[in-house]
């Protein structure tokens, strides 16, 4: 294996059972272990990966339940990360979950940034200035970081959000993207015991794992990365054609070179990829 990165660490990791269980692996055991080794290592410096975003369930879910907040840039991703509201309300949630004592972010900034967003229906000083008011009322108030995110969500629509959603026209698909998401966490929804915490990963974005696809991760790179769900049949698939497995080993290696420092695979036994075989070959050579 050449390559002009140094791997300290390397490995492919055959798993017996379903995916569920692969990704419990990964937050119970793989990640854990990765920590230790590597003291200074933060969760956003960590990447999984995987061939398709419906595969990201499993690591979503995983990550929710072992309580490890995440960032997803893959089509299933709980709202798109292009958002100017809900990277606005992310930001909102991170100064409830104790950015309100560590100054990050600052007040001013959210409304700042509100301001310009909510530009539209704030065409005035006085208007502008009660906007800041209704603000900080709003989050002086839940300064708690367990609360259900559902709920949080429609107390800021009722109290903040509907009447400037509203007068703003040309925000229309961001009120979209909201109700969307607002459904999405509510009761009988798989995102229901979504808090605070949670959503906004209890600080910046490197407090939380990045979770896309093979194809999204193209120029970004990471300390640590788990190419996830490399199954024959998954990478390349069923019936692919020749151009097809070109593709898709190209993504392989697209995936395996984003690690800095470590990388895993994890593949179920007996099934792996044979681009993942292929690797493993040549480490064993090397």
């Amino acid at each position: 294996l050449c390559c002009n990165k140094c791997y300290q660490r390397s490995g492919i990791k055959p798993r017996h059972v379903h995916y569920d269980h692969q990704a419990k692996y990964i937050f119970e055991t793989l990640i854990p272990e990765a920590q230790e080794r590597i003291p200074d290592l933060e969760l956003g410096d960590i990447a999984i990966l995987y061939p398709a975003a419906w595969i990201g369930d499993a690591i979503a879910n995983a990550a929710q339940e072992k309580g490890f907040g995440t960032v997803r840039a893959d089509g299933n991703a709980i709202y798109p990360r292009s958002s100017r509201a809900m990277r606005w309300l992310e930001q909102c949630a991170v100064w409830c979950c104790g950015g309100w004592k560590t100054g990050v972010p600052r007040f001013s900034k959210l409304v700042s940034e509100g301001t310009r967003l909510f530009n539209e229906a704030l065409p005035s000083d006085e208007q502008s200035l009660g906007f800041q008011r209704a603000l900080m009322t709003f989050l002086w108030a839940r300064r708690d970081s367990t609360i259900n995110l559902h709920t949080w969500l429609s107390e800021f629509r009722a109290e903040i959000l509907k009447d400037y959603f509203e007068a703003c026209r040309t925000l229309d698909d961001e009120r979209i993207i909201f109700e969307r998401f607002l459904l999405r966490t509510s009761p009988g929804k798989a995102s229901e015991e979504l808090t605070l915490r949670l959503f906004c990963g209890h600080g910046d974005e490197n407090d939380r794992i990045n979770l896309t696809t093979l194809h999204s991760s193209k120029g970004r790179e990471f300390r640590v990365v788990v190419l996830f769900g490399m199954d024959k049949g998954r990478l390349p698939r069923n019936g692919a054609n020749e151009r097809e497995i070109r593709e898709a080993r190209r993504l392989f290696y697209v995936g395996f070179t984003r690690a800095e420092e470590e990388i895993h695979i994890i593949c179920t036994k007996g099934n792996a990829s044979p681009f993942a075989m292929e690797l493993g070959q040549r480490l064993q050579n090397t």
